[in-house]
């Protein structure tokens, strides 16, 4: 365990095993302090894992690196259903490749330039800003932009 890493990447419930130095960015691996799940069908916890999928997701920059955390979404299988499923994080969407906290960052950055140079800043790729921004606009605005008629831009209030 790394204890200091640990405080710095600041995630509730989440330890760091293990961080390897690529120059240019920082792969940390970290896990889940617990030992239980709660299965989303039945809600009966479950201790019995089924399986181990290995993921990677970017991150907040530490020391002006690029951070990239790879973590096990372990797999349990629950016993009252039968059923397996994937634990959940609190920190990270089901089959998103980065961190809540970082597509908010980059969502924010999307106010004062273009999905290109976002895009370059961070070293993703603009469709991956693009999903960023679709992703938190379901989860955290709850707003359908499908349901727009009219888009209104004051070409006055730019100049300004």
């Amino acid at each position: 365990m790394q204890p200091l890493l640990t405080e710095l990447l600041n995630l509730d419930g989440i330890e760091v095993e293990n961080y390897w130095n690529f120059g240019d960015h920082i792969v940390l691996e970290v896990e889940a302090k617990t030992i239980c799940a709660i299965c989303p069908r039945c809600g009966e916890e479950s201790r019995n894992i089924h399986q181990n999928h290995w993921h990677t997701a970017h991150d907040l920059r530490i020391f002006d690196k690029d951070v990239l955390l790879k973590y096990n979404r372990r797999q349990f299988k629950c016993k009252k259903c039968g059923k397996p499923f994937s634990e959940t994080f609190h920190f990270i969407g089901e089959r998103r490749q980065y961190t809540d906290r970082f597509a908010e960052l980059v969502v924010k950055q999307l106010v004062h330039s273009d999905t290109h140079n976002v895009a370059r800043n961070n070293n993703i790729t603009d469709d991956l800003v693009q999903s960023m921004l679709e992703y938190l606009s379901k989860k955290k605005w709850k707003f359908d932009p499908s349901k727009i008629k009219r888009l209104g831009i004051d070409e006055i209030a730019l100049k300004k």
